[in-house]
């Protein structure tokens, strides 16, 4: 069951759902999940926030803290290469994406 949530952060989750091989997906993935999808958003805004004011250093550094956050979070998940590499995870989806991207 998909937990409550605003439309922006519904959006990232569901992304995530799509990147995310459901072989490794368990039910009590969600919250963590919904944390990585939230930290995202919040990623999202700033960033743009630090676009409109590059100097902001305040900013910058919670910036670098969700970007870390997020990157120990979905670890889990192999939502990097080398978070898939260690989890043995499929690559063959991976490679025909990459050269579908390649294409455009």
């Amino acid at each position: 069951m998909r937990p409550s949530m605003p439309k922006d952060v519904g959006k990232k989750y569901d992304e995530l759902l799509s990147q995310i091989q459901s072989s490794i997906l368990r039910k009590c993935d969600v919250h963590e999940l919904l944390t990585i999808a939230r930290l995202l958003v919040q990623g999202d805004r700033l960033a743009a926030a630090l676009e409109a004011e590059p100097l902001d250093h305040k900013t910058a550094r919670v910036y670098q803290g969700v970007v870390d956050r997020v990157h120990r979070l979905s670890a889990a998940f192999g939502l990097s290469p080398a978070d898939r590499k260690r989890l043995c995870l499929d690559t063959e989806e991976e490679v025909d994406e990459l050269e579908e991207f390649n294409k455009s």
